[in-house]
């Protein structure tokens, strides 16, 4: 794990903004900003459904994603897995059991970045609809020019000339990797110095949390 000591000023992030409760007609929802790229989350739940679909020993995980363009493809296929193993890792299900969570992923604006803005997005909407949870996590994707130089939350034209990239989750209790997905050619080495610097950056995402959390702790207050 990287070094506590890490100074945070070394680590630069796409300016991140966010709006909670942006939809009336969910438990909980969330609209994301990493620089251009832009995520909607709603999250709905826990809810009855039909018997066959229960689990006893927790709530049934749903999550959909709908891109821009409103055809699906297969690309939508592989950020629902991706996003519901990382939602399992974090809700406590076990407190909801015989019940259903839907999660719904809307793509707004995709200028780099997407996979990392709807996870960290998913799990502001988490928050904001008060479900339980073991753990936060947060995404930070990352990008490998051909001279081996590491390029965190890249944009479109860094990730044109990029070799490889990466997107690591990491939970808010001890920075533990939950799950990382690369693409590309790189060496052990990059990507041992990619995972400790998206380990050290993931602190920005956790801090901007708390500040979003404490922000819409104080307006219902």
């Amino acid at each position: 794990m990287g070094s506590d000591n890490t100074d945070l000023k070394d680590f630069k992030l796409r300016p991140m903004k966010c709006e909670c409760n942006y939809l009336s007609k969910s438990d909980g929802s969330a609209i994301l900003s990493q620089g251009q790229t832009v995520a909607l989350v709603s999250v709905n739940g826990p809810l009855d459904i039909k018997m066959t679909n229960q689990s006893i020993e927790k709530a049934t995980l749903e999550v959909l994603f709908s891109s821009k363009g409103g055809k699906p493809a297969i690309g939508d296929r592989y950020k629902e897995h991706v996003i519901r193993q990382t939602c399992e890792t974090a809700i406590l299900g076990s407190l909801y059991p015989r019940t259903g969570i839907t999660v719904t992923i809307q793509e707004m604006e995709d200028y780099g970045g997407f996979l990392a803005c709807c996870i960290n997005c998913t799990c502001l909407a988490l928050l904001n609809a008060g479900l339980s949870m073991r753990h936060t996590f947060a995404a930070v994707a990352c990008a490998i020019d051909e001279l081996g130089d590491i390029q965190l939350d890249p944009a479109p034209a860094q990730l044109a000339a990029a070799r490889a990239t990466m997107t690591f989750v990491f939970d808010s209790r001890n920075k533990t990797l939950v799950c990382g997905f690369t693409e590309g050619s790189f060496s052990e080495d990059a990507h041992s110095e990619a995972l400790e610097r998206c380990r050290s950056a993931s602190q920005l995402v956790f801090d901007f949390y708390k500040d979003i959390v404490s922000k819409y702790s104080y307006v219902i207050g």
